[in-house]
């Protein structure tokens, strides 16, 4: 299976607005389970995966309560989900055409699994993890804020939960 070349992931790293140290971080936040045959069970992007969903969340908080200082925490909540689901992840990945990097068996890939919302979002974090993991916590928050914050203008449109529904 066929890596990104180096300058398709630097025009990767152009758009995150990160420059890897450990580019082969970035690599392996792009390489999907299914690339796992013939990989050691470590060398697919599910741990980054992990990292990056905590990562998320934490920056999400606090872009929230830095620009909502007044905002009650049931609104908080709600807003927070809207921004750290997955169908939000899987629009900045294609906001960043990560589509085009993942690596992925060509069964995967023949499935349309480029376009998968659920692989794009996996991804997206995977991503944020490796930011994390390369540059610290402030180069993985100002990732987040950068290209979260556009999408405070359409939180009030966002539903209510289920639990904010029957309160």
């Amino acid at each position: 299976m066929p890596k990104p070349n180096k300058s398709a992931l630097q025009d990767l790293s152009v758009r995150l607005g990160h420059d890897f140290s450990d580019p082969a971080l970035l690599t392996l936040a792009l390489t999907h389970a299914s690339a796992r045959a013939g990989l050691k069970p470590d060398e697919d992007n599910e741990r980054l995966e992990f990292l990056g969903d905590r990562v998320l969340g934490l920056a999400v908080a606090e872009l929230l309560a830095d620009r909502f200082p007044k905002a009650r925490e049931g609104e908080l909540a709600r807003w927070f989900n809207h921004l750290v689901r997955a169908e939000t992840c899987a629009e900045i990945a294609q906001e960043w055409n990560l589509g085009d990097f993942i690596l992925m068996s060509g069964g995967e890939a023949g499935s349309g699994g480029r376009r998968k919302k659920t692989i794009l979002a996996n991804t997206c974090e995977a991503v944020l993890g490796a930011v994390f993991a390369d540059g610290g916590y402030e180069a993985a928050k100002a990732l987040v804020w950068r290209f979260w914050e556009p999408q405070l203008g359409v939180l009030e449109l966002a539903a209510p939960d289920a639990k904010s529904l029957l309160q």
